[in-house]
């Protein structure tokens, strides 16, 4: 049977602020689809409308941040959303928020489907459920588009880790794993592609709504943390994340803001 069926892609395009829609049985990355199809001054780019949806049953080669790879099975939920921040209205010191405020919106969507179990956010870009990652978020530009930035999401749902290595089943788990239970893949991704954009709107808006809702999901929130932000490594103590999405590390000589890193250790 295939994840997605033809009502289902139907209701994704009538339910969400989706305009257009490319799905795949299986694909090798959403990410480099949508940058390679809708990201470049191509004719083919111009041609969509925004916002576009890339979607597979079957990723084979995702992509995490830096030279990090994505792992997913049959029964994952992996997709990208292909957003203009002119349209949307958001300005380009907001985009970086952009990361922030799609992982808060995977958080609410997902406590709705596991009530009992706590999910929470490591900066930047990761959410953990019962201590294990559950979903990682790539958002990327291109210098020819700019203005186009795809978002990229990897929800472990219905997946197994059975098959995984062990490494990886001892730092990941899904929904599934977790609760026992299967979700429908069509209206958990309606469900979070709606999630995404109110808090996309929350970031254009500049509300002041956003970060206050997230650091209640903050996983690093005092905890000593070693950061990597590619020039150096930093270690400290996590204080928070600001209202611009900066980490504030209390270190040895100081309190520091880092807008961006990779954390290596917590």
């Amino acid at each position: 049977m295939l994840p997605f069926t033809a009502e289902d892609l139907k209701a994704v395009r009538t339910e969400t602020f989706i305009e257009h829609l490319d799905y795949f049985e299986s694909l090798a990355s959403t990410n480099s689809w949508a940058l390679n199809t809708h990201c470049t001054p191509s004719p083919a780019a111009r041609d969509t409308s925004l916002p576009a949806l890339v979607l597979t049953g079957n990723q084979t080669a995702g992509r995490g941040r830096g030279n990090n790879a994505w792992w997913s099975t049959e029964g994952g939920l992996t997709f990208s959303l292909v957003v203009d921040a002119s349209q949307l209205g958001i300005p380009l010191q907001q985009q970086p928020l952009i990361a922030l405020a799609t992982g808060l919106a995977v958080c609410e969507t997902l406590e709705k489907q596991a009530p009992a179990h706590r999910l929470q956010l490591k900066w930047p870009n990761d959410i953990f459920l019962a201590g294990k990652k559950i979903c990682g978020i790539l958002v990327e530009t291109t210098a020819s588009q700019p203005g186009r930035i795809v978002i990229g999401v990897g929800v472990n749902l219905n997946n197994s880790f059975l098959s995984a290595e062990a490494e990886l089943q001892s730092r990941g788990t899904s929904l599934y794993e977790t609760t026992g239970q299967k979700f429908p893949l069509a209206s958990t991704l309606i469900d979070l592609i709606n999630a995404i954009e109110n808090r996309l709107y929350d970031v254009a808006g500049d509300r002041g709504e956003l970060m206050p809702a997230w650091r209640q999901y903050c996983l690093l929130t005092g905890r000593d943390i070693r950061i990597n932000t590619g020039r150096e490594i930093r270690e400290g103590t996590c204080l928070e994340v600001d209202d611009e999405g900066y980490l504030i590390l209390q270190t040895e000589t100081g309190r520091e803001r880092i807008i961006s890193g990779t954390i290596e250790h917590f």
